[in-house]
């Protein structure tokens, strides 16, 4: 069996699916990106203290929000902050998705 990997850490997929649904539980986080739960809280907590999403409490549940002017961290990146890189994934899944689509309304 091929051994699975992803183009994106496992920071990068937990930063986009939070991106694309902010309102998600952890669990649900874990789910959409494959990983484990407890994987999910470790990386939530780091990138909330690593000051780049927010979490606000509504009711029972955390509302996640990026911030979006955080510059990434490592130098490869330059200038390229949080919403550059969220919305250029959104962008390539979007197109991704109509392409498909497009193929199966045919």
């Amino acid at each position: 069996m091929p051994k699975k990997w992803n183009f994106l850490s496992n920071y990068g997929l937990v930063t986009t699916h939070i991106a694309q649904n902010p309102r998600a539980t952890l669990r649900e986080i874990a789910r959409g990106t494959d990983l484990t739960e407890r994987a999910v809280y470790q990386i939530v907590r780091d990138l909330d203290l690593g000051g780049f999403i927010r979490k606000k409490r509504v009711g029972r549940r955390n509302i996640y929000s990026l911030e979006e002017e955080k510059l990434l961290s490592y130098p490869v990146y330059g200038e390229l902050n949080v919403a550059q890189l969220t919305t250029a994934i959104r962008r390539l899944v979007e197109e991704s998705r109509d392409r498909r689509a497009a193929v199966t309304a045919t």
